[in-house]
């Protein structure tokens, strides 16, 4: 099951597209109907009658952009900040310390399948996710009747020299760069089973009124898919390699931020990324083969290598 894409909703009616030159526009036709010997003075800039129809103007804009800010505020998928607090208070939801307005609105999203204990897979995500902001992505099956598992792709703070160069490759491609990375060489982690997000979520997941009283319950980390990708773009004489080659990899920085749970990274997907104009042909060296994601597994793209290579017809 999943929830629904608030991005892919058209602009709603309500709102309205401001102009002031139509207001304007207005105005100037309402006093001409109303008083027609106006025109005779309407079309003169320094008439006093017309800074008192462009302030009246720019009033009227600005009461109909408070409308339309009003009518947003009560949408989800347009409302922000305090607004959105008061809108995920519907379903019991509170803000996390550091929680961003695109987060909260996915959860918010998820409470109308939380008005009960757990059951489905968007509620048992619901609920691990409203445990921490550091609970970033959260996978949910059942591997036998009666068991849920519950994996959780978490980030934890470390010190760059209490983990791995390949840790931390990870760490920065999925959660980027830890906020006092400079200062205090900081960065961040996958959560792994025994760190304390996971005990976290795991009590939390086993409260008497989260938990189905059938139901078992086995709170995992993800399992991190690291690759790296390495291709030669192949491009006629002329055109700058080293821009070609920023762009392509760009593409796949792009492709790899979608990381998640049971999506496949396929030598497919990453040929059409690093594929643009001025490109004749991509030799992808790396990976050999796609990378398949199952239950609770997450294919990360933590390295980006591309050459370009100019060749004659």
């Amino acid at each position: 099951m999943s929830t629904l894409d608030l991005s892919a909703l058209p602009l709603p009616a309500v709102v309205e597209t401001l102009d002031y030159e139509t207001v304007l526009a207005g105005l100037r036709a309402d006093l001409l109907r109303l008083y027609p010997p106006a025109a005779e003075v309407i079309g003169l800039e320094s008439e006093p009658l017309n800074k008192l129809m462009q302030v009246a103007a720019y009033r009227e804009v600005l009461i109909r952009a408070r409308i339309n800010d009003a009518a947003r505020a009560v949408m989800l998928g347009w409302a922000v900040g305090t607004d959105l607090d008061n809108l995920a208070a519907r379903y019991d939801l509170a803000r996390l310390p550091d929680e961003d307005d695109e987060s909260l609105r996915e959860r918010v999203l998820m409470g109308y399948h939380a008005l009960s204990a757990a059951g489905s897979s968007i509620s048992w995500r619901l609920r691990a996710r409203s445990v921490s902001v550091d609970v970033r992505k959260v996978d949910v099956w059942a591997d036998r009747p009666g068991r849920v598992k519950v994996c959780l792709l978490a980030r934890v703070a470390a010190h760059a020299n209490d983990v791995t160069p390949d840790q931390a490759a990870v760490g920065r491609a999925l959660f980027g760069d830890h906020p006092q990375a400079l200062s205090q060489s900081m960065c961040w982690r996958v959560a792994v089973p025994g760190d304390a997000i996971v005990g976290q979520t795991e009590a939390a997941l086993l409260a008497e009124d989260v938990r189905p009283l059938t139901v078992d319950v086995d709170v995992t980390a993800a399992r991190v898919l690291p690759l790296a990708v390495v291709a030669t773009l192949v491009h006629p004489p002329g055109p700058d390699g080293a821009l070609l080659a920023a762009s392509a990899a760009a593409r796949v920085r792009a492709l790899g931020a979608r990381a998640a749970f049971r999506v496949d990274v396929t030598r497919a997907a990453l040929i059409a990324a690093l594929m643009g104009d001025g490109i004749r042909d991509v030799l992808l060296a790396s990976p050999i083969a796609d990378v398949p994601a199952g239950p609770g597994q997450v294919p990360v793209i933590t390295s980006i290598t591309v050459t370009p290579q100019a060749r004659h017809d």
